[in-house]
């Protein structure tokens, strides 16, 4: 169950990994479709100071032919512009956890069992889970270092015009591939699909997408703490 739900926490960091630009970053001129349409995300992320949006996540074990209950939350972020990344994931459905990123400090809130795993990014980036994607809540400079990013071809998805990139791992990756449709009204990603070694299948969407949308960060992140009576397991 932990897995699962830092599995879903990786694809999504992904995706922001993809929309965030540093600041100081010059500007490249486009020399093929692909890098036009990273370079769309750049602007986008310069002018980004926040990001909320509902999600859905599931996963299909294709070795054991069984799938995953489909997920769905919500998700608050903040880029790290002039401070540390700030990211929170509720899951609602079917069973409620709560992921919080502040900086290099991860938060997994499991209320059923009334758990929470207090942990460091640099710690679970080596497990299997999180991959070596290195949590890459950086500039789009740090996806054509590590991918190969190729146009496959614009299409309509979930009502919107899309660009449909492919990533292939330059380097040795738990993800054979990466599938990433960006929305061609906001450049944003609005869903990927994470294609593992082992064939498993990993499908996120993001919907309700909202840039520079103001929420209470001090307690949705900041101040983030579980209920008197939960365990808390790992660094404190």
């Amino acid at each position: 169950m932990r897995n699962r739900v830092l599995s879903l926490l990786i694809c999504l960091v992904f995706a922001f990994s993809m929309i965030i630009a540093a600041s100081a970053q010059a500007s490249i001129t486009p020399t093929s479709k692909a890098e036009a349409v990273l370079g769309e995300m750049e602007n986008v992320g310069r002018t980004l100071t926040s990001l909320t949006a509902s999600i859905w996540q599931q996963k299909k074990n294709t070795q054991i032919g069984i799938d995953d209950d489909a997920e769905t939350g919500e998700l608050y972020y903040i880029p790290s512009k002039n401070g540390p990344i700030k990211l929170r994931i509720d899951i609602t459905s079917p069973i409620k956890k709560t992921v919080v990123i502040t900086g290099e400090k991860l938060k997994f809130y499991q209320p059923a069992i009334k758990n929470m795993l207090v942990t460091s990014l640099k710690d679970t980036k080596n497990s299997q889970s999180f991959g070596s994607m290195a949590i890459t809540f950086g500039s789009v400079s740090a996806i054509r270092a590590s991918y190969d990013v190729t146009l496959v071809r614009e299409e309509k998805l979930q009502n919107e015009q899309t660009s449909l990139l492919h990533l292939t791992p330059k380097q040795a990756s738990p993800y054979k591939s990466i599938d990433i449709w960006i929305s061609q009204s906001s450049w944003l990603p609005i869903q990927e699909t994470l294609v593992e070694n082992n064939g498993s299948v990993t499908t996120v969407k993001l919907s309700n997408l909202k840039k520079n949308n103001k929420f209470n960060v001090k307690s949705l992140i900041d101040e983030f703490a579980p209920p008197k009576g939960t365990e808390i397991v790992g660094d404190k």
